[in-house]
């Protein structure tokens, strides 16, 4: 027998669900997901709601629901229920067939103007200084003669391999590599009629010469340009975040993205590893937290969220994996930053361990994702002894300086029911919630400091802070805590003017799971803005910052709320993440956006020959 769901939008955005008449006649329990969260609803009554996953006892035919406010004037094709499902009144499943979501009132595509460049330089992202003559050399069958001491590990990069080089020993363009004092990251490149000289000082340098290379053989194929390239980065920290909380990704795609990352010269992966859906990292202290925690599905502890559906979906990291793709990080002058998300945003945690949320009153304190008592308590010794234990077994595992401990988006007064909690504050003289944080913070850093590691944060619980709050003059100095300003601009300005070391990483700049543009046809989330290429490549860091220096480095950021399907993962990143690396890499007094648009296509075909789908620009 055919269920059959139709979703669509009104024209005045009010999401509608069309059911067959055989759904309601047979009394079934309507199960799905949404990214926005629902506020109203007609037809049908919710009769379980965790975060922005919902099971609904159907009334009507018609389901109407009102969503939270979007900023643009209409919705797009993430914001429909995701992974829907039917269960039977024997608590068995269905599967219905869903229609395609539809929309009265639609906002066409985007189209985009194709003019050319006659002056570019097919580089991604454009070197520090270069010269270039009007002048090619070929290169036969793209083989390089190398020496024998700099045969190494070539095998490793995926995209040199792709294009199609070949290093020998015996034949080919005579390539030389010359170990020189650089600075970090720092190469030259000079091609010559008779040969190609890089000379680097590390082994960052001496890769993103060959990713140099790569470009300019994977644009002109069998031909080289002459010229003489000297390069040297802007920022020392050129990274890409991903949530792999909300989503799961394989080691295999981390790999193929770390190839990407490599390709335009960034050198930081922040890794999200837990948040209120899922806890994706071994701690082998405390096996429930992937063996149960890390799986969901109507039948699991920890339901279907964004799209997962009625079976089992989702995986961990073993710490044996994380070990072996370290190393192949490593290999690609990446450093992986694992981040543990605390106090808020531990749902899941707090279903594994629910001791860690004791003495705090059942005062259903929601968050911003609809997720009720996520947070932990911070006095307690259960939950200083897991921290412990967690940090202890994370330094062992990941040999970068920098741990992050998210400490974002927790919910006001989420502690203030708590008598003894408060008791706790008055006589350790901490005056709010904010101080709290704190002290919670100054906790993680004492472990962290023992170990040697740098504490890093979301820029959350400092900007909380009213301009009177003194708290905040004992991190000023602190050179081991490192600030990431996600909020906006003027946050990171106040951040920097206050001493602060600071990642920019703002949502209206670099959260790749914004949508392009309002078209209806899109992917993606609009509250911190909707971002074209153009908006990144026209976003300059520094501008009205004091103090320049302070900013260690530009990332972008993978939210995965609406990465339900596998293929919508590329296109969110590419080509804006090739964008930011251009904003991360080179001087802004450097650029020309025709030049630009005209590499990045260029390069975009390349990437589409290495399996890479992008979006229009």
């Amino acid at each position: 027998m055919l269920f059959q769901i139709n979703p669509s939008f009104t024209k005045k955005n009010q999401l509608k669900l069309n059911l067959s008449k055989n759904i309601l006649d047979h009394n079934f329990k309507l199960c799905f997901s949404l990214v926005y969260s629902l506020k109203f609803i007609e037809g049908a009554e919710i009769i379980k709601q965790i975060g922005r996953y919902y099971e609904l006892k159907v009334k009507s035919k018609i389901i109407s629901i009102t969503l939270q406010k979007t900023r643009l004037e209409t919705y797009n094709m993430s914001c429909g229920p995701e992974g829907i499902f039917l269960i039977n009144k024997k608590n068995k499943y269905i599967k219905p067939s869903v229609g395609k979501l539809k929309f009265e009132k639609i906002i066409k595509k985007k189209t985009y103007n194709y003019k050319l460049s006659n002056n570019f330089i097919p580089i991604i992202p454009q070197p520090y200084k270069y010269k270039f003559k009007n002048d090619f050399i070929k290169i036969q069958g793209k083989i390089f003669k190398i020496k024998k001491e700099d045969n190494f590990s070539f095998k490793n990069y995926k995209f040199i391999k792709n294009t199609g080089i070949k290093f020998l020993i015996s034949k080919g363009h005579s390539l030389f590599f010359f170990k020189k004092n650089f600075l970090k990251d720092q190469y030259s490149i000079i091609i010559s009629k008779n040969s190609v000289q890089i000379k680097y000082g590390d082994i960052g340098g001496k890769l993103y010469a060959l990713m140099t290379l790569t470009q300019l053989i994977g644009v002109y194929k069998t031909k080289l340009p002459i010229c003489e390239i000297e390069d040297k980065p802007k920022y020392l920290w050129r990274g890409m975040h991903l949530d792999c909380a909300r989503q799961f990704y394989p080691i295999k795609e981390l790999k193929r993205l770390f190839d990407y990352m490599a390709f335009f010269k960034l050198n930081k992966f922040h890794w999200h590893l837990t948040d209120n859906e899922a806890w994706r990292i071994e701690i082998k202290k405390y096996p429930q937290l992937t063996k149960i925690g890390s799986y969901r599905g109507y039948n699991s502890l920890i339901p279907p969220f964004y799209g997962s559906g009625y079976k089992k979906y989702g995986g961990f990291y073993s710490q044996k994996e994380i070990i072996e793709l370290i190393t192949y990080a490593k290999n690609l002058n990446i450093e992986i930053m694992p981040e543990i998300d605390i106090p808020s945003h531990s749902w899941t945690l707090l279903q594994i361990i629910p001791q860690l949320r004791k003495n705090i009153s059942d005062n259903n304190i929601k968050d911003i994702g609809n997720y009720y008592n996520n947070t932990i308590n911070p006095i307690l010794s259960i939950t200083k002894s897991f921290l412990i234990n967690v940090f202890e077994e994370i330094n062992k595992i990941f040999s970068f300086e920098t741990i992050h401990i998210g400490m974002d988006e927790t919910p006001k007064n989420v502690w203030d029911g708590s008598k003894k909690i408060k008791k706790f504050m008055i006589k350790n003289k901490i005056r709010s919630e904010n101080e709290l944080k704190i002290y919670l913070i100054k906790y993680i850093k004492n472990i962290l400091d023992k170990k040697n590691k740098k504490i890093a944060a979301w820029n959350d619980f400092i900007s909380e802070y009213d301009k009177k709050n003194k708290i905040l003059s004992n991190l000023i100095n602190d050179k081991k805590f490192l600030v990431f300003s996600w909020e906006n601009t003027q946050v990171a300005k106040e951040l920097i003017n206050k001493g602060f070391e600071t990642i920019l990483c703002p949502g209206s700049k670099t959260y790749f799971d914004m949508a392009y543009n309002n078209s209806t046809k899109e992917r993606g989330l609009n509250w911190a803005n909707t971002i074209e290429v153009k908006q990144i490549f026209d976003w300059n860091p520094e501008h009205n910052i004091k103090n320049p220096k302070l900013i260690k480095g530009i990332q972008g950021q993978l939210w995965s709320e609406t990465i339900t399907n596998k293929k919508y993962f590329d296109v969110m990143i590419n080509p804006r993440l090739a964008t930011l690396s251009e904003i991360a890499w080179s001087p802004n007094k450097k650029r020309s956006w025709l030049d630009f648009r005209t590499s990045l296509i260029k390069i975009t075909i390349l990437l589409r020959k290495f399996g890479w789908k992008n979006h229009d620009f």
